[in-house]
């Protein structure tokens, strides 16, 4: 691994920037994770969450000490760019939230810092890592969209929705770009292909989409205001439909080792030393951002 410092770490010195809900799940997670040295959290007004008394806790990115090997973005959306230009720039590798920018210019200007600081950029796809989708699973899904490509009908669909309240429309880059990625990860869909917008509609249950993308014709429903949060979503293969609960199941102590945050970061580990994972690189986040895009402003 390539150091903010100098040599090699077996273990990565990490920061997370931004202590909101998300941000203290990561970093709950990552004082408690093998291969992880927690070593700082950013943010401008809250400090440690707790259980992490002693964390220290700056107020901006510049104050983070030197040696600082990667960090995780989990601030709000509009910040994501500037923070994670800052943090490569410092040496550190990063891992932002999803979605990985609100701009394509500022999808642009991170890809950019990464490539000019030789940092490693990847987005908190993380429903990449859903226990749903062991390797016999995606291997089924795999072939079902495989067998469904160039279909005029959709061959998958996808059912996201959440309690919280806002804007029907605000759900397209919260809920939907999830969906955005699986369909292009598990479709093998090149990051630069263009996504057609066959159908949308908003209403009061939310929005929904019909898209075309690598010949793969693809349903999408998001929406917020439910009573319980639900996602799901279902393929069709030569044997019929084939539904999958995608709802993380109930969640397990901080320290289990094969939670979904928990394989994320070993993705996360993997891709820094250069090795292959599930995890969602800059230029697939970014690709998801634009598409969402499409659908949000068309």
């Amino acid at each position: 691994i390539a150091s903010a410092g100098s040599g090699t770490r077996d273990v990565l010195a990490h920061a997370v920037v931004g202590l909101g809900r998300f941000g203290s799940t990561h970093a709950r997670k990552l004082a408690t994770l093998a291969g992880y040295s927690l070593q700082a959290a950013v943010d401008p007004e809250r400090e440690a969450p707790p259980g992490l008394g002693r964390l220290p806790v700056l107020r901006h990115v510049d104050q983070l000490p030197a040696g600082i090997d990667s960090a995780t973005v989990a601030t709000s959306d509009p910040p994501h760019a500037n923070v994670a230009v800052a943090l490569m720039a410092r040496g550190c590798h990063v891992l932002v939230e999803k979605p990985m920018c609100l701009t394509p210019e500022d999808g642009a200007r991170m890809l950019q810092a990464a490539s000019r600081h030789g940092r490693q950029l990847y987005v908190g796809h993380v429903e990449r890592f859903n226990p749903a989708f062991d390797e016999s699973t995606l291997a089924g899904l795999r072939s079902a969209l495989q067998y469904g490509r160039g279909a005029g009908e959709p061959c998958v669909r996808f059912q996201r929705a959440s309690c919280r309240q806002g804007p029907a429309l605000d759900c397209v880059l919260d809920l939907m770009v999830h969906d955005l990625d699986l369909v292009a990860w598990l479709g093998a869909v090149p990051v630069d292909e263009p996504l057609e917008l066959l159908d949308r509609r908003v209403d009061a249950d939310g929005v929904h989409a019909r898209i075309r993308l690598g010949g793969i014709v693809a349903q999408l429903d998001a929406g917020y205001g439910v009573l319980a949060s639900a996602a799901r979503m279902a393929v069709r293969s030569p044997k019929g439909w084939r539904e999958l609960d995608l709802r993380p199941p109930m969640p397990c102590p901080l320290p289990a080792p094969d939670d979904l945050l928990s394989r994320h970061y070993a993705a996360f580990g993997l891709g820094i030393r250069g090795r292959a994972s599930r995890i969602a690189t800059g230029r697939e986040g970014l690709a998801a951002v634009l598409r969402a895009r499409q659908i949000l402003f068309a």
